[in-house]
C-alpha cells in the first residue's frame, strides 16, 4: 500500500492538468497514463462489498476512480481491455488522482494483475 500512496503522490501534479482537460474539452477523448490495480468484493476482509459507492452492484466494467476528477458516469477504455468500456461507478480511500481500480469477479485475478501502469483513454 505504501508503494501504491507514493506512486500517486508522484503523479497527482498529473491528475490536476487531467482534471482540466477532461472537463473542458467538450467531448473529445483524452488518453493519460494512469496507475491501474484491481480489487474484488472481500478484497479487505469483507469490508469492500458488492454495492458501489453509486449504489450500482459491482460487475465486469465496474472501475473505481477519483470522483474529484472523473465524475461517477465518466466513460473509459484502459489499455490491454479495448473491448470493454468501463464506467466510474466506484471511489475509494486508495483512489486518488490518476489512479483506476478495476473490479474483478474474482479475487486471485484482481491480486494477479496488481498494480499497473497503463494509458487510459477518458471518453466522457
Amino acid at each position: 500500500m505504501a508503494a501504491l500512496l507514493a506512486a500517486a503522490a508522484l503523479i497527482v501534479p498529473a491528475a490536476a492538468l487531467a482534471q482540466e482537460v477532461v472537463t473542458t474539452d467538450m467531448g473529445a477523448a483524452v488518453e493519460v497514463d494512469a496507475i491501474v490495480t484491481g480489487y474484488a468484493n472481500g478484497a479487505d476482509g469483507g469490508a469492500v462489498g458488492s454495492m458501489t459507492a453509486s449504489g450500482t452492484s459491482t460487475h465486469w466494467g465496474t472501475v473505481a476512480a477519483d470522483w474529484r476528477l472523473f465524475p461517477q458516469g465518466t466513460r473509459l477504455t484502459i489499455e490491454g481491455f479495448e473491448d470493454v468500456i468501463f464506467t466510474v461507478e466506484d471511489t475509494g480511500s486508495g483512489v486518488r488522482g490518476l489512479i483506476f481500480d478495476i473490479w474483478f469477479e474474482d479475487l486471485s485475478v484482481a491480486q494477479a494483475f496488481g498494480t499497473q501502469r497503463r494509458k487510459v483513454t477518458i471518453l466522457r
